[in-house]
């Protein structure tokens, strides 16, 4: 097969691709087989080209400190145990890990295992091992944190029926949502789906009174503090209980295996929800040592209910209260997802109006427009059959850049418009190289045939050495940059690709093809 041949096909099969990479953002209504044959992504419009809403939400560095030094302890306590060395007691003091011994040989062997991976020092007169936590180690686990939320969120946001969302790091305790689309009739119901922890708990409650004061006299003020917690529970309105669960529980929602809206008997909605294994063990055992007795169903340090255990259970259980549909729906997405690994709070949120948006679409597509025809109009005067050509290979060009911002589902923002028609001008410099190296040719007094065969060929090292380099710039810009900066380097990146293939493989095709049939002629 000649390279003639070879190009020729992979043009075809290049612009049969892009014909059905873009055919979904044309047709909002595909066939069921389509999904299983071909893609079905399309392009998204951006924040600013849609309009919705813009949240940033960010951590509170107190409380983010303790819930990492605290994981790091028990951490170190489980590899102590078992090692079967024994501990006397186990706490945390700034950025460092305090554990207490019974005798000098545990607290011999515990610093041993432990100067592996910890930097650590002895008091031996007080049998205790003090472990740094260094900068460095605090920031890692702080990332891995901010990296869990953020893909909890992005879980919460698809589960409610969200697609074109945007969620993103922005530094070390920021986080950038944004999802484009969504009006001010959804933005309270979103805003409380990503700021709720959502830590849920089950805990056997130990007392019940109608007042706080009988509480604090049975137990005393330094015991509640110490080994207990009081809720309170809202049985009726305007009729309040106060509720004695112990401090720490073995079952919280991390051993949900799903979570939906059911409904009773007088047609009320609920959330049921099921368990997993490790759950499904706890839980039977909680209901069975705690029949006749409730159990508090706490989210985020709330007693959502406290039923009362009548006989064992297993798997499944519900959480009842006075819902309406969209309360428990947005409940049992929040539980399903899991909770929030660290409390965030919002920071700042505003809600772009699509009008904004329609501006800035209108405006795009008219730089585009105009941009291509003045382009057009320009290479058919200056290059005439050549210059034909050119403007061939910018339509196939765009299409193909559009067939990949479709195939990957890019979200389009206004920089991405940018990006795309700064791409237009790179991708006629490409042209403008190869026709003037095959006019340099002719004037040699090389065939025509042979003089575009010999322009290409020589114009390949330069187009290629142009092009890498930007998309070395466009590569940092991703990676450095945020928000639409990425959004312009994305686009940018793609149109490269494209300009490359279409100037170096297109081009060549439909070039030697006009003026095969003018020698023809």
């Amino acid at each position: 097969m000649t390279k003639f041949r070879f190009f020729s096909i992979l043009s075809v099969i290049v612009l049969f691709l892009t014909l059905i990479f873009t055919y979904p953002n044309f047709n909002n209504k595909l066939p069921n087989w389509w999904r299983y044959v071909f893609p079905a992504n399309k392009i998204n419009l951006g924040l600013d080209l849609k309009g919705g809403i813009f949240i940033v939400l960010g951590i509170n560095e107190e409380k983010i400190k303790p819930i990492i030094l605290n994981e790091e302890i028990k951490r170190v306590k489980d590899l102590l145990i078992n090692k079967n060395i024994l501990i006397r007691n186990a706490y945390v003091s700034e950025l460092e890990l305090k554990i207490e011994f019974f005798d000098n040989q545990s607290l011999s062997d515990a610093n041993k295992l432990l100067t592996k991976n910890f930097t650590t020092s002895n008091e031996d007169e007080n049998k205790i091992l003090s472990i740094d936590i260094d900068e460095s180690m605090y920031l890692e686990k702080k990332e891995i944190l901010l990296k869990q939320v953020k893909d909890i969120l992005n879980n919460r946001i698809d589960q409610f029926g969200v697609v074109e969302s945007s969620i993103q790091i922005a530094s070390n305790d920021r986080i950038i949502v944004q999802i484009p689309g969504v009006g001010e009739s959804q933005r309270s119901r979103i805003i409380d789906i990503i700021s709720k922890t959502a830590l849920l708990e089950f805990k056997p409650v130990i007392q019940e009174s109608k007042t706080k004061q009988l509480i604090l006299s049975k137990y005393g003020n330094e015991k509640i503090n110490n080994e207990f917690l009081i809720y309170e529970h809202e049985v009726e309105k305007d009729n309040k209980n106060y509720l004695v669960t112990k401090k720490t529980t073995e079952l919280f929602g991390t051993s949900l295996s799903d979570a939906f809206v059911a409904y009773d008997q007088l047609n009320r909605p609920y959330i049921a929800f099921s368990l997993d294994s490790k759950g499904t063990e706890i839980f039977s055992k909680m209901t069975s040592d705690n029949i006749g007795n409730k159990i508090a169903i706490v989210l985020d340090g709330k007693v959502k209910s406290a039923p009362v255990v009548q006989e064992q259970i297993f798997g499944r259980g519900s959480i009842t209260g006075n819902y309406t549909f969209e309360q428990a729906s947005d409940l049992s997405i929040i539980l399903k997802s899991g909770s929030l690994p660290i409390p965030i709070s919002i920071m700042q949120e505003k809600t772009i109006g699509p009008s904004l948006g329609q501006a800035s679409i209108d405006r795009g597509k008219m730089t585009m427009i105009v941009a291509s025809i003045l382009i057009f109009i320009f290479m058919f005067i200056y290059y005439k059959k050549l210059g034909l050509v050119c403007d061939l290979a910018l339509i196939f060009n765009i299409f193909s850049i559009f067939g990949l911002l479709s195939l990957f589902g890019v979200t389009l923002t206004f920089p991405g418009i940018a990006g795309l028609v700064l791409t237009l001008g790179m991708a006629v410099d490409g042209n403008i190289i190869i026709y003037e190296r095959i006019r340099e040719e002719i004037i040699k007094g090389k065939e025509k045939l042979l003089a575009i065969e010999v322009g290409f060929e020589k114009s390949l090292s330069t187009i290629l050495d142009a092009n890498i380099t930007t998309l070395i710039a466009s590569f940092c810009l991703f990676l450095l940059g945020d928000g639409p900066i990425k959004g312009f380097a994305l686009t940018l990146s793609i149109g490269i690709f494209s300009t490359i293939f279409s100037n170096v493989i297109f081009t060549r095709v439909i070039t030697k093809i006009l003026i095969k049939e003018e020698v023809n002629d």
